[in-house]
């Protein structure tokens, strides 16, 4: 899996990922240009992640980072577009 993310997700998410606690974040697959919500484990080098995969970053710019990220993606949550439940019925 090789997964690209739009830096903007990551800085909404620093406090989490800091924490090493799993995420919601938009990301794209590298080599089929789908689009999907997932949850995951995000971790910023040079912080290893075992079982993780390269999370390439992209900043305002359009440009990629020259040094991936690691992912390690704990389920597919929907569509781009899908909304998270909040908890209010």
């Amino acid at each position: 899996m090789n997964l690209e993310i739009f830096i903007k997700y990551l800085e909404e998410h620093k406090a989490e990922i800091e924490r090493g606690d799993p995420v919601v974040v938009p990301v794209v697959d590298r080599e089929n240009f789908e689009q999907k919500v997932v949850k995951a484990i995000v971790a910023k080098p040079p912080k290893a992640l075992p079982g993780g995969n390269d999370l390439w970053i992209k900043n305002y710019r359009e440009e990629i980072d020259p040094v991936p990220w690691k992912i390690k993606v704990l389920e597919e949550v929907g569509g781009l577009f899908a909304t998270r439940k909040l908890g209010i019925d």
